[in-house]
């Protein structure tokens, strides 16, 4: 068997019968899952009812799942079984959704990798820190995942593994259940395997929105570099510039290099430091804790070790220009109603010494807006996904026009 995204079919016998099929024959390499029980989920899918009744779904193992072992992905919390849902959880499951299992992640969604493989390419990580949620849906074995970002947890494994990623507005999904280490940074991440799979689960979980819904019109498109400080391959860009070049139509408008574009790229140089700086800063205390408590990954020292040396003044600054560009970035909304970028700067890297460059996902953490990564690429045989951001609270009409983009050039 080979992965391919399999999206949800609203038949759970005959899915859970396929998922069982893909652990047995795909799992063993891959390595997604921390625990799997699919009999219980069939047993759950037969008593399930609501909008997304059976839907098998994954997730985290940062976000409890009650009765699951939920180990943060740390030695330090080893044998630690949740005794309750996480909102999240309990929404989808009062919808009819059924829990197959806990996927991989980093020691508290931060450290440097796990023991998952691409699903794609064996070999190439999968991404991290949500590499189990993205691998489990990337290589078929169920149509969504629970997973969560605080820099580019769940917009880059959605990249590398060719899958649906969904960053919402910051705290517009519920995080109780959640580890969390970064306030202004952590949300609740969603990995599909396809948009509609990932636009039911979203309008489960999302409190509704109070944003009105912008006129009616072309679509107004532009294009960004964002942080990639040149990163990205020939190949990599010249895929991104066909795909751009398909989409300009009566329906949508694409726009590159104009004065606006090539200003908000010039605020926006050195945010995925920021945004790290940021990270450092909000989890320092308790990740030294936990390298005190026998926590191991070199990740939490480093960070640790950063955050000592940004010193109080170095994360103010980086929350003020965090607040300057979400200022910045507001304004954009006169001119696009959704801006295109690569998701990540090339595909998955070979080996996994690491998880792969964080720059271009992490802009949206640092805005607190939303972004989607759609598996619409392929460079060098991998998957490579294209990034859209929209604006805060708006998530219902970046997902739209997602969809709108799927439509006309992506599909052509």
């Amino acid at each position: 068997m080979t992965a391919a995204l399999r999206p949800w079919t609203g038949d759970a016998a005959d899915y859970l019968a396929g998922s069982a099929q893909m652990l047995a024959e795909l799992e063993p390499g891959v390595r997604a899952f921390t625990h799997v029980d699919v009999d219980a989920a069939r047993t759950a899918a037969t008593r399930a009812v609501g909008p997304l009744a059976g839907m098998p779904v994954a997730v985290k193992e940062i976000i409890d799942v009650d009765g699951m072992p939920v180990t943060f992905g740390s030695i330090v919390f080893a044998g630690r079984i949740a005794t309750e849902d996480a909102e999240a959880v309990a929404r989808l499951r009062r919808a009819g959704a059924v829990v197959v299992g806990m996927t991989t992640t980093t020691p508290f969604a931060c450290g440097t990798t796990t023991g998952t493989d691409n699903p794609h390419r064996p070999g190439h990580t999968p991404g991290g820190s949500s590499a189990g949620s993205a691998a489990a849906v990337g290589a078929g074995m169920v149509p969504v995942a629970l997973a969560s970002q605080s820099q580019a947890s769940t917009l880059r494994p959605a990249s590398y593994c060719g899958a649906w990623g969904f960053k919402p507005s910051h705290l517009r999904l519920p995080r109780a259940g959640m580890h969390l280490l970064a306030d202004v940074l952590d949300d609740l991440g969603l990995i599909a395997a396809s948009l509609d799979n990932l636009d039911a689960v979203f309008g489960v979980l999302a409190e509704p929105s109070r944003v009105p819904v912008a006129p009616s019109g072309p679509l107004r498109v532009g294009r960004l570099r964002l942080d990639d400080g040149g990163l990205p391959r020939r190949a990599t860009v010249a895929a991104l510039d066909d795909l751009l070049s398909r989409l300009a139509g009566p329906d949508v408008t694409v726009a590159t290099d104009t004065p606006v574009l090539a200003e908000t790229d010039r605020l926006l140089a050195g945010s995925g430091r920021t945004c790290f700086d940021l990270f450092a800063a909000q989890s320092a205390s308790r990740l030294a804790h936990y390298a005190a408590a026998g926590e191991t990954d070199p990740r939490l020292r480093e960070m640790v070790g950063h955050a000592a040396a940004l010193g109080a003044d170095g994360a103010a600054r980086a929350l003020a220009r965090r607040d300057r560009l979400r200022g910045a970035w507001a304004q954009l909304a006169e001119h696009y109603d959704v801006l295109v970028a690569l998701a990540t700067t090339n595909p998955a890297p070979a080996g996994h010494a690491g998880t792969g460059c964080r720059r271009l996902p992490a802009t949206s953490s640092l805005l607190g807006i939303p972004a989607l990564t759609a598996p619409w690429l392929t460079v060098d045989g991998l998957p490579q996904g294209v990034q859209l951001l929209g604006f805060e609270g708006r998530d219902e009409e970046l997902l739209a026009a997602a969809r709108v983009l799927a439509e006309t050039g992506v599909n052509a």
